[in-house]
């Protein structure tokens, strides 16, 4: 099926399935938490409150990514979906057609 680079940029990962796993698909919610536990650290350790912020802005920044990746696939997602359902019922009728020309 013909995609365009955005539609192609959603379904590559899903391609191979071998490459799929937890640590891809966690990878930047790991990198949020762990730069969060370091500020988190700071603040305890040096008692300096404004390190706080830090953890702040991780979250900040790790619900943006989760909402701007939403809105993306949201917009993409659909089309692609409305593809494969197409060629899903392009194959399910040419099945019925041989179907029905092997029991004439």
């Amino acid at each position: 099926m013909d995609f365009t680079p955005q539609e192609q940029a959603i379904v590559k990962p899903f391609r191979d399935s071998k490459k799929i796993g937890v640590a891809l698909v966690l990878r930047s919610s790991i990198y949020c938490t762990a730069v969060a536990a370091l500020f988190l650290y700071l603040t305890l350790a040096r008692n300096q409150p404004l390190y706080s912020i830090g953890i702040f802005a991780m979250f900040a920044l790790y619900l943006g990514i989760r909402v701007y990746s939403a809105r993306r696939i949201a917009g993409i997602m659909p089309r692609i979906l409305q593809r494969y359902e197409q060629r899903i019922s392009e194959l399910e009728a040419r099945l019925r057609k041989v179907g029905d020309d092997n029991a004439v």
